[in-house]
């Protein structure tokens, strides 16, 4: 499979925009959490968010791992 510059941007973007969408639902879940009282509120143990952030992780981690295999290839070419 010969990957050009084309598709490996791509990639790179994916791997961003899921990275950006995990960070930036566990930071909203913990800092919304900080603001509510009483103070032993916990969003991003929320069954709901944690199985969002759980999807989004593996998802990835998948990307990552692809990621790397695509760099590891172009390398030994």
């Amino acid at each position: 499979m010969a990957l050009n510059n084309k598709k490996v941007t791509y990639l790179l973007y994916a791997v961003e925009g899921v990275g950006a969408a995990f960070v930036g639902l566990f930071l909203a879940a913990y800092i919304g959490g900080l603001f509510v009282i009483p103070q032993t509120t916990v969003f991003h143990s929320d069954p709901t968010v944690k199985l969002v952030l759980a999807v989004l992780g593996g998802i990835l981690l998948v990307l990552i791992l692809a990621s790397v295999a695509v760099a590891a290839l172009n390398k030994l070419r």
